[in-house]
């Protein structure tokens, strides 16, 4: 008996010896995705108005990237970038035309590759722009309801308002009262102002509520959870004591030149005055919309700031307070009339910086890290697969083309890339190096900017004999894109040949939102077809970039 006591003893002393040294729990993931948010946010100083106060409670406890940027500066092929850990110019999504299981179907996403290595993944909200693949998420909120009718915002309803109807109030559509420039679309999008409705009306509150309600369950495996706002993606909707934060008679304007455009290329201005994702600035100079647009987008901005609260504060009260990493992310900027430009898909720094924070879990606390801490170097949201796939401890994943900045916590201004890349559309990359950033358009024409003396970037040096240097090495840093023989312009369009021999690509930038190149246009203009593949074959050995003369 005495024997068998003894040893019962042991084997507990044992088991306890061997909990205290087991491998301690994966951590969790709190991943918030936020559409369209600019550098417009308190601790990124982008608007001396704005009111982000969680958001900057986060970059306290955490590490703010100063220099992230997109991938792509347009929601689709920057979250296909994302999901994927592939290059745009890798994985082939330029454009909205972005549907990840069809476009990707053969590339293990982010959440999949989590989800096979014994994660419960979770999603509410805007991640992948359309559908996500069946096998990302093991739940996944509603899709939510708009705070308004659809038919309130077509295009065919406003003649000249939509009338809708909410109780015993009557709200009218555009709230701002301009016509839509974008008359190609269904929707008219491009629209700001208060909407008096309860929170609990607009789709990003209810998806909040989803996603805290999932952080008071116990799960007996790590959890990955993605919530993704719709706003301040336009239309720029919040409830009222949002946009009253901002009142339009003292917000302030973004800084802006008139002859800011006078030094760029046709194509540069073509991507400038182009309407490809929301309307134009002479519109909102015409209408005297510029101050409530301004005001709106704040508003917008501090009501997802107002529910990212919400979620932490449930965070914080859930037994994965202490073992959660926090990752917050914007997919691209946003002009507001900065370069005469109301949107995106531009390669212009307002465009392409976007807001970066990671917090660590307090239950892994690295002794050589300190909250609240900025790191400058450059770096990009492609980064985030690897990133996510470390801070888990799984294994490697190959084959991806971003690298993990978990190295860059512990050490900020630990040596690193000196630059990251945003493509917008096939042969359009911008480079961010710091002091430096290289505009390459398809046509060859191109812009430097040196941000430490020209932070707006007013002054496009591309044309300034002292900086051919510096441009020559720019252009060293421009992705090749071997899939593509040649990029051309012919008059307003843009023509890319493929290096197989397959059929040309065409896209008429003089029409419509063609801009974004989501399909060829080769078959309605086989005569401007005829003319490039004419001109080629007289001369053979012709630079990667062209400009054919047009007649």
């Amino acid at each position: 008996m005495k024997f068998g006591r003894m040893f019962s003893i042991i084997g507990m002393v044992l088991s306890v010896l061997a909990a205290t040294h087991a491998a301690p729990a994966k951590p969790n993931v709190l991943f918030i995705a936020i559409d369209d948010l600019n550098d417009w946010v308190g601790c990124y100083g982008g608007h001396p108005q704005v009111k982000t106060p969680h958001i900057d409670g986060l970059a306290a406890r955490g590490l703010r990237f100063s220099e992230a940027h997109c991938a792509a500066p347009v929601c689709g092929p920057s979250r296909a970038a994302i999901m994927s850990g592939l290059a745009t110019v890798r994985n082939g999504v330029y454009s909205n035309n972005a549907n990840y299981p069809k476009r990707l179907p053969g590339v293990q996403s982010m959440p999949e590759y989590l989800r096979e290595n014994g994660y419960h993944t979770l999603g509410a909200g805007k991640l992948f722009h359309g559908s996500h693949p069946k096998g990302a998420f093991d739940d996944y909120a509603p899709p939510g309801t708009l705070p308004f009718p659809k038919e309130a915002i077509l295009n065919s309803n406003q003649k000249p308002v939509y009338e809708y109807r909410y109780g015993d109030k009557v709200i009218t559509f555009p709230r701002n009262g301009m016509p839509a420039d974008r008359i190609w679309q269904a929707n008219h999008t491009f629209d700001w102002g208060p909407l008096d409705l309860p929170d609990n009306e607009f789709r990003d509150a209810q998806m909040i509520t989803w996603a805290m309600e999932r952080l008071k369950e116990p799960r007996d495996k790590p959890l990955f959870l993605g919530v993704g706002f719709n706003l301040p993606h336009q239309p720029l909707y919040a409830p009222r004591r949002f946009h009253d934060l901002y009142p339009t008679n003292s917000v302030i304007l973004p800084p802006s030149r008139a002859d800011d455009l006078d030094d760029l290329s046709e194509v540069g201005r073509d991507y400038a005055l182009i309407p490809t994702t929301s309307g134009t600035h002479a519109s909102v100079v015409k209408y005297g919309q510029w101050k409530n647009a301004v005001s709106s987008y704040l508003a917008t901005a501090s009501f997802v700031d107002h529910l990212i609260g919400q979620l932490i504060q449930t965070l914080e009260a859930s037994s994965y307070a202490d073992n959660t990493w926090i990752v917050l992310w914007s997919d691209h900027g946003w002009h507001l009339g900065e370069k005469e430009h109301w949107g995106k898909a531009t390669g212009w720094y307002r465009s392409t910086r976007v807001p970066f924070i990671i917090v660590p879990p307090r239950s892994q606390p690295s002794a050589d890290f300190k909250p609240g801490r900025v790191c400058e170097r450059p770096v990009n949201l492609l980064d985030l697969y690897p990133t996510i796939v470390e801070m888990t401890g799984l294994p490697e994943k190959t084959g991806l083309d971003g690298r993990s900045l978990l190295p860059l916590l512990s050490e900020p201004d630990k040596a690193w890339a000196k630059h990251t890349i945003t493509t917008f559309g096939r042969g359009n990359h911008a480079v961010s190096a710091g002091r430096w950033r290289y505009i390459q358009y398809f046509d060859g024409a191109a812009e430097l900017y040196d941000r430490a003396k020209d932070p707006k970037e007013w002054t496009n040096l591309a044309n300034h004999p002292e900086c051919r240097e510096r441009i020559k090495q720019m252009k060293k840093l421009v992705p090749e894109e071997p899939q593509w023989k040649h990029f051309i312009r012919y008059g307003r369009f843009k023509a890319v040949v493929p290096a197989d021999g397959s059929k040309i690509l065409l896209f008429n930038h003089g029409v419509q939102n063609h801009l974004e190149e989501r399909t060829s246009e080769a078959d309605k203009y086989p005569d401007v077809v005829a003319a490039i593949e004419r001109w080629l074959k007289e001369h053979p050995g012709a630079d990667k970039r062209i400009v054919i003369p047009a007649p």
